[in-house]
């Protein structure tokens, strides 16, 4: 009957073990989060007010970094740093077809570009993600270069991350604040983790005059504002899961 019993009791604790694993399991997967992601800069005045918005909101975003942008404007993205801003490499030259010439090219100028963003801000990061200039699926780069560079990325330990959300500041050369906030009104919410693509380069001023209709359009839903720097490794199998992330 004792044996009985403490087998009872083992059964009981093991099922209550594994309810409470699968609710928060399941409470994980039901969070709304969303990650502000700014790609290009920095720029004088146009990240700064970015970053003058953001944090007026108590809201971090996350910045993909031109080093040859960051050695030009070194104060900004110390500023970035110092309010505690997510910062990822982009790249160091934006020009795209010599970016994506070779696969040697390209980790060189990842290389340089790392170096640039930790001698700015006197830190030695090992960055976890890199966002890939046009997204890892360009048409720019012949299909086997970007495959080699995501072969030597992985092999890295590095993840490159797309989005999910294009706020569409890059349709033209200067997109109105009103289509960019149309874009997030009609694509806001999807997704239970959304990854917004923008641009703080300096002429894009109206995704900067956009930027407060979209952090209350997400806080009005009730999602939480996260950095890079923040992704839990449950999120990071939902990206990669729908092709966010190392598609």
């Amino acid at each position: 009957m004792k044996k009985y019993l403490k087998f009872l009791a083992l059964f009981i604790i093991i099922l209550l073990f594994f309810n409470t694993y699968n609710i928060s399991a399941l409470d994980q997967t039901q969070k709304k989060i969303v990650y502000l992601t700014f790609d290009d800069g920095p720029s004088p005045n146009n990240t700064e007010n970015i970053l003058q918005i953001l944090n007026k909101n108590n809201v971090k975003a996350t910045f993909c970094i031109v080093g040859s942008n960051a050695l030009k404007y070194k104060g900004i993205l110390r500023q970035l740093n110092k309010y505690d801003m997510g910062l990822i490499p982009h790249c160091n030259n934006h020009e795209y077809k010599k970016l994506y010439s070779s696969t040697e090219y390209y980790i060189d100028d990842l290389d340089k570009c790392i170096r640039i963003i930790n001698d700015v801000t006197g830190k030695n990061r090992n960055f976890r993600f890199v966002r890939m200039p046009g997204g890892s699926s360009n048409t720019v780069s012949d299909y086997q270069t970007l495959q080699n560079i995501k072969i030597e990325l992985k092999k890295r330990g590095i993840d490159y991350i797309d989005w999910n959300i294009d706020c569409g500041d890059t349709c033209a050369a200067m997109v109105s604040k009103e289509e960019i906030t149309n874009n997030i009104e009609s694509k806001a919410g999807t997704h239970n983790i959304e990854i917004i693509l923008m641009h703080d380069l300096e002429n894009k001023v109206t995704t900067t005059n956009a930027l407060q209709h979209i952090i209350n359009k997400y806080k009005d839903l009730g999602y939480e504002f996260k950095t890079f720097d923040e992704m839990e490794q449950w999120e990071v199998e939902y990206l990669t899961d729908r092709r966010v992330i190392n598609r």
